[in-house]
């Protein structure tokens, strides 16, 4: 599997809120953020491959930081690459979603409440399954590991019928003590979320790595 330059992927998010970790200050937590929307913007060019992606967020500072990274890490010179973002100020405000983009990925973290990130995920994928949006689905690590998605899935059966029909969706996990990142295709399936296979995995560097141990 080819390597990237910049790595770590977004995994490192799980550390911590702006408030939640003492280890770093909150500067620190925007390079922690910018390590990790670079190389995860990077996993979407070239893991990926994606020409055009729509990045769905929250109004958190952190969250910003870290799709300023992707668009880094993503957007290309030349122009290939497109990149759009819509940022939700609550749940309530999720619109009718109609990507035309390769990919979304769904981005919730950052400083709002794991309460308000489930809203989040659960409206914003209610709004793919309804226009039904066919490109790939990229689940940050702070919905995927608490397992919102599934728990979305269980809660509406129209979103359990369209993310069982789909074949490209994708999270990241990090083992932070082997300071590996990994890119997994995965699968909701009714009443579960799994990994089905590693797709991708690469070294985190030391200067990424000493961040992220810092912030747990």
């Amino acid at each position: 599997m080819k390597r990237l330059g910049v790595v770590g992927i977004l995994g490192l998010m799980l550390a911590a809120s702006e408030g939640g970790a003492q280890g770093l200050s909150l500067g620190e937590h925007y390079v922690l953020r910018a390590y990790t929307g670079q190389a995860f913007g990077q996993v979407f060019a070239q893991v990926l491959k994606a020409q055009s992606l729509h990045v769905l967020t929250n109004n958190t500072t952190i969250c910003a930081s870290i799709v300023g990274g992707i668009g880094a890490g993503y957007l290309d010179a030349e122009g290939k690459r497109s990149l759009a973002v819509t940022v939700f100020p609550s749940p309530e405000e999720v619109p009718p979603l109609n990507p035309r983009e390769e990919a979304v990925a769904l981005i919730f973290g950052g400083q709002a409440t794991p309460e308000v990130n489930y809203a989040l995920t659960k409206n914003a994928l209610a709004s793919l399954a309804k226009s039904g949006y066919r490109g790939a689905l990229f689940f940050h690590l702070r919905i995927w590991v608490p397992g919102f998605v599934g728990k979305a899935a269980q809660e509406d059966p129209a979103i359990a019928q369209y993310l069982s029909r789909k074949e490209n969706l994708y999270t990241v996990t990090v083992d932070a003590n082997a300071g590996v990142a990994r890119v997994w295709q995965v699968k909701v399936e009714p009443g579960r979320q799994t990994t089905v296979k590693e797709i991708f995995s690469a070294p985190m560097n030391p200067a990424w790595l000493s961040l992220f141990k810092r912030s747990l």
